[in-house]
Formats: structure tokens, sequence, C-alpha cells
């Protein structure tokens, strides 16, 4: 197990297609990071750069102290798990997870022991005598994992492994990830564009887009206080509110305003508003920190419920205040499609981003 650290890592295609733009961050040893972004995002290339598999345009990587930029990936011992099952088709599964161990020089008895352990760790055992390659997709994948965890690796890489198995095997692996890097501190970087994969396994999450890092804190840090009003959208289901609003300043309150939305806030806690020479800022709330009332409140501003998702536990309203809408998510009571409601946006959930989409609040 290593601490990864990677220096100021740029990448590009083709001399034209910046990958990753100057990238800089640690991944402590033991801790599972998840890298979180939408497809194209250079999350993928990342971790090839990790691997060895490609070599940056520019910048270094380091295991613990040691420099490995340029190293060969088979000499820098990392574990890897793509997002499509890859096996020894015409091998057993026991050949599959034994083969990692043969390779290094392994006596007999100890790679039974340790295929035997694995298979038990993730229910393979009834599987071990048959061929991989006739097995279905979340027998392989398994398999695929056992392979590159029998072994003790520096890192494991996961590259979206839940992607292409049916959700109750994904529920399932997903547990023995957690579980195996709970039991064996194993430094594991994974790759994802699900972020309650990302939330659910992370300690903590790198988000990404374009190639640039954007955030790299704890989940509940990237969901309670995103850095850009990209992240505030990304994560969450559904993701925070984006209102722009124009703002001035009211005796000792900053007052913000679009059409239908109407908030203010104390001055010294928003006076950092007033560096924005564009007189516009965008404010974020999440659907669930809404509060919505039947009958007129403090501060309440008025709207129409336009759409009720029922999704199970999970209720969503899209609301209509004059030109804007919001999502609120699990009122407290029944609404109906056509319902007035007064909605009031809670201070304390505020989230203020300015014209460039970076936190100012």
């Amino acid at each position: 197990m290593s601490k990864i650290t990677l220096k100021n890592i740029t990448h590009v295609y083709d001399k034209r297609v910046k990958a990753v733009d100057n990238l800089s961050m640690e991944v402590d040893d033991g801790k599972l990071i998840a890298l979180l972004g939408p497809s194209g995002c250079g999350k993928t290339t990342l971790m090839r750069i990790i691997a060895g598999l490609i070599y940056p345009t520019s910048g270094d990587v380091y295991f613990d102290e040691d420099r490995f930029t340029d190293v060969e990936p088979e000499k820098r011992n990392v574990a890897m798990v793509f997002q499509f099952p890859v096996v020894y088709a015409t091998m057993t599964v026991y050949e599959n997870l034994a083969f990692p161990l043969r390779a290094k020089k392994f006596g007999e008895e100890e790679i039974r022991r340790k295929v035997k352990e694995m298979a038990e760790f993730l229910e393979l055992t009834p599987y071990l005598e048959m061929k991989a390659g006739k097995q279905n997709a979340a027998i392989k994948q398994m398999t695929s994992l056992g392979r590159a965890i029998i072994r003790d690796a520096r890192c494991v890489l996961l590259d979206e492994p839940l992607t292409n198995i049916d959700p109750h095997s994904r529920l399932v692996l997903r547990e023995k990830i957690l579980r195996y890097r709970a039991e064996k501190k194993q430094t594991i970087v994974y790759v994802t564009h699900d972020q309650s994969e990302a939330l659910t396994l992370g300690d903590k999450i790198a988000v990404m887009n374009n190639g640039i890092l954007l955030q790299y804190d704890t989940s509940r840090n990237v969901y309670e206080r995103p850095a850009s009003s990209f992240v505030a959208y990304f994560i969450g289901n559904p993701g925070m509110n984006l209102i722009e609003c124009a703002f001035k300043k009211v005796g000792s309150k900053i007052v913000f305003e679009s059409d239908g939305i109407k908030v203010s806030l104390p001055y010294e806690l928003a006076k950092e508003v007033e560096k924005e020479t564009s007189g516009k800022v965008v404010l974020g709330i999440r659907p669930e920190h809404i509060e919505l009332s039947k009958r007129k409140v403090e501060e309440g501003m008025l709207g129409t419920c336009i759409l009720f998702e029922d999704i199970g536990i999970t209720k969503i309203l899209n609301l209509q205040l004059n030109g804007t809408r919001v999502r609120a998510k699990n009122p407290e009571f029944e609404v109906e499609v056509g319902e007035k409601l007064y909605i009031r946006f809670p201070e304390e959930r505020l989230r203020i981003f300015n014209s460039k989409g970076e936190i100012i609040l």
C-alpha cells in the first residue's frame, strides 16, 4: 500500500487535446478516492497515468517518496480492474485467481490458501472449477476483481467496474470493495461518472471537468460546500437549484432578485458579493433545503407546482415562480399539480457563486 502524489500533471493528445490540465493531488495511504466527472473529463486518462499505461506530457507521479513518472507499468505493482470484465476465458475461475500468484512464484499450498480465502470473500466458491468465460458478467467481474486484489499491490485502480453488471450484483460488488478497503487498508483510486457510487465509496471525491480538478474533498464537503456551480449541479439528484440574480445593498441587507425570486441576506454575511463587478451572482440551494408552506410565511415567495415526480421514497416538485423554475424535494404534505405554495430559502442553506461559477458564500 502506498501514498500516491500527482504533481502538476498535464496530458495532451495529438498535440492539441488537453485531457488533463495541471492537476495536483495526493491520495493518502490506505484511502479510497473517487475520481468523478462526466464522460471525457480526463479521469480515465489520469488513472492510466497512475498505472503507467501512458506517460504525462508534463508533471510527476510519486508512490510514497519515489518518483515513478516514467517507470514501466509492470514495475509499478499496480492492480487494475476495467469497466468490461477481463478474464482468461478458457481458464477456470480458480486458475484466473491463481494466475498472478503463480507469476510471482508463490508455492502451490500458499496459492490454494489465498484462492480459497478470496473465493469465500467474493462468494466465488461454487464457480471455482467452472470456465470463467462461460459465467455471467457479474461473476466475471468478481473474478477480475479477485485476480487484481489477491496479490499485495501498491494500489488498486478501478475504472467504472460496476457499469456493466446488474443492479443487485452492483450493490454486492460495491459492498465487497468497501469491506476490502476497510480490512486491508488498501489504497484505491475508483473512477466513476456515477455520483452515488462516489458519495458512497469515497473517503474523498475528486470532481473533474474538461481536464481540470474542480474540487477534492470529503463527500460531505463536496455536497454541502461545493467549490463551484458545476460541482453544485453535478452532485445531487436532482442537482442544486442555480438562479442568476441581480443584487443591491438595502440598509443592513443585501437583496438578491430574479424573476419571481427575492431573497435578502445580512450585509455582514454576504458583503463579499460586492466584489462582483457584473452586478449579478448565482444563488444556489439544494432541493431538499427549500421550505414549503400552504400558508403565507415571512419571506415566502409564491409559486405554482407544475410537475410532481413520485419516485418511490423520493418525491420531487417542479415549482414555477414567474419566470424562474426550481425543484423541491420530499414535501411534508400532499401537493397537487397547479397548487399554489409559499416557498422559502433558509439563509443558512444558500450558496452564492460569482459569474465565473466560483463560490463566494
